[in-house]
C-alpha cells in the first residue's frame, strides 16, 4: 500500500519552505542550549549524591538515562542541527539529507522509548502525569515528522536534483520558417 507524502511549497502556509526549515533550525538550536544547560544544573545539584542516572526529556520523550548518555545525545542533536543551518543556507542537498536520516532515525528511537516505557499505563502513580508526558511527546513527534516533511519537500525541487538538468531552452523547441527559405523552395520547385 502506498501512500503519497505531501509536498509543502511553503512553512507554515506563510513564509518560503526553505526560510522556514531555517526558522526550525535555529529555533531547535536555541531549545537543544536550553536543555544542555538545564541538564548542566541538575547534575550540579544532584552531583553529590551517588546516583548515576537522571531524569531527562529528549525530544518529547521522558526518560531516564545515564548522564553521559544525556550529554551525547544532546551534543549529536546540536552538531545536527548545525549541519541543517549549514545546509539550508548552502543549499547543500548532502547535508540536508544526512540531517533528515538522522532526524528519521531518532524519532523512531524516540517512538520507540516511548512505547517500552508506557506499555503499561497502571504502574504509574498519577494518570495525570502519564496523560502530561504523553501529550508532551505526541507534540515533539507531531514537530517532528512536520519537519521531516518540510525537508523532504525542500529536497525534492529541482535544485537539489542530481544529473537532471532544472534548465530548458524553449527557443530551440520554436521553429520558425524564415520567408527568403519559403521563396527559396517555390522557386527550385518550378
Amino acid at each position: 500500500m502506498l501512500v503519497d507524502l505531501p509536498t509543502f511549497k511553503r512553512c507554515c502556509f506563510c513564509c518560503p519552505l526553505r526560510r522556514g526549515i531555517l526558522v526550525f533550525g535555529y529555533l531547535t538550536l536555541v531549545v537543544t542550549c536550553l536543555f544542555i544547560g538545564m541538564q548542566v544544573l541538575m547534575w550540579q545539584m544532584f552531583k553529590t549524591e551517588k546516583a548515576v542516572t537522571t531524569m531527562a526529556l529528549y525530544r518529547g520523550v521522558v526518560m531516564e538515562a545515564q548522564y553521559f548518555v544525556i550529554f551525547i545525545l544532546y551534543a549529536l542533536d546540536l552538531v545536527f542541527n548545525i549541519v541543517l543551518i549549514i545546509g539550508a543556507h548552502l543549499k547543500r542537498r548532502l547535508l540536508m539529507h544526512a540531517y533528515y536520516y538522522y532526524q528519521l532515525s531518532t524519532m523512531i528511537a524516540s517512538f520507540l522509548v516511548v512505547m517500552l516505557s508506557y506499555h503499561d499505563i497502571r504502574h504509574f502513580g498519577s494518570l495525570g502525569i502519564a496523560l502530561t508526558e504523553l501529550s508532551i511527546a505526541f507534540t515533539g513527534f507531531v514537530l517532528q515528522i512536520y519537519l521531516l516533511l518540510l525537508i523532504r519537500s525542500e529536497l525534492s525541487k529541482d535544485r537539489y536534483q542530481e544529473g537532471r538538468s532544472s534548465f530548458t531552452n524553449h527557443i530551440a523547441q520554436v521553429f520558425v520558417d524564415p520567408p527568403l527559405r519559403r521563396q527559396w523552395t517555390r522557386e527550385v520547385e518550378e
